[in-house]
C-alpha cells in the first residue's frame, strides 16, 4: 500500500457511504432489514468489507455466466440473534450466501452492550504530529494509505439505525512514523467490535462454510 502524509490548512478526512449507481450495497441491507422483519428480529447489524482489484464471480451456484462487479469488489456479513441461537449471512456484489448458526453469541452479545459508545465514538486519523497554529493557520499532520482496508457497518436496533466506518490504517502504526491516535483508536469499541466479527468471518471463510444461494 502507498502511504501519504498530508500537511494541510483544513484535513477533510471522510470514508463515504455513498455508493455509485452500479452497487448493489442499499439494494442488499434492504433485503437483510426485510428477511429480520419477517423473523421479527428488531436488533442486527451488518459490516462491509472492501475488497481491491479485480474480480471474477459466478453469480449463482451452477450458473457459468460470470458475474463482474462494478467498481469495488465487497463482502457483507449480517449479524443477529434469535432466541438462544446467533446466526451470520454472507452477500456479496454477485447475490447472498446461506446463514450460518454461530458457535457462541459473542458478535451480537458486544454489540448489544456497547451500543451506546458506538453511536457516539469516532476513529481519529492517523496523526504523526499534533496540529499547529501558524499565522492563525491550522496545520495538520496526518499519514494515511492508498487502498487499505476499509469496514462499513449499519446498526439496527428497534428503531434505531446508524453507521459507522473504519479505515484500519487508522488502527496501525510504525516505529518510525508514529500514530498518535493508536492507542485511543484500538480502545474504541468499533475496534474492538470489528476484531471479534473478523475473528470469526476469517474462521469461517477459511473452512468455506458459505455456500452460495441457487
Amino acid at each position: 500500500m502507498q502511504k501519504l502524509t498530508l500537511i494541510s490548512l483544513l484535513l477533510i478526512f471522510n470514508l463515504t457511504f455513498g455508493q455509485d449507481k452500479s452497487d448493489q450495497t442499499e439494494s442488499l441491507i434492504a433485503e437483510f432489514k426485510l428477511e429480520m422483519k419477517k423473523e421479527n428480529i428488531s436488533n442486527f447489524f451488518m459490516v462491509k468489507h472492501i475488497t481491491y482489484g479485480y474480480t471474477i464471480l459466478t453469480h449463482k451456484k451452477g450458473d457459468t455466466t460470470p458475474c463482474i462487479p462494478k467498481g469495488h469488489y465487497f463482502n457483507m456479513y449480517g449479524f443477529w440473534k434469535n432466541g438462544n441461537n446467533t446466526w451470520l449471512k454472507k452477500y456479496d456484489n454477485c447475490g447472498g450466501f446461506n446463514a450460518v448458526k454461530l458457535t457462541n453469541s459473542k458478535a451480537t452479545d458486544f454489540y448489544k452492550e456497547a451500543i451506546e459508545k458506538l453511536k457516539k465514538e469516532e476513529v481519529e486519523a492517523y496523526i504523526i504530529k499534533r496540529d499547529s497554529i501558524i499565522n492563525g493557520k491550522k496545520y495538520s499532520f496526518v499519514s494515511a494509505s492508498n487502498h487499505s482496508a476499509l469496514r462499513y457497518f449499519w446498526f439496527f436496533q428497534n428503531s434505531v439505525e446508524f453507521t459507522k466506518k473504519l479505515d484500519k490504517y487508522n488502527l496501525e502504526t510504525e516505529e518510525d512514523n508514529r500514530n498518535l491516535n493508536y492507542t485511543s483508536n484500538n480502545n474504541l469499541s468499533i475496534a474492538t467490535l470489528n476484531l471479534i466479527c473478523e475473528e470469526i468471518i476469517y474462521g469461517l471463510e477459511k473452512k468455506k462454510i458459505f455456500k452460495r444461494l441457487k
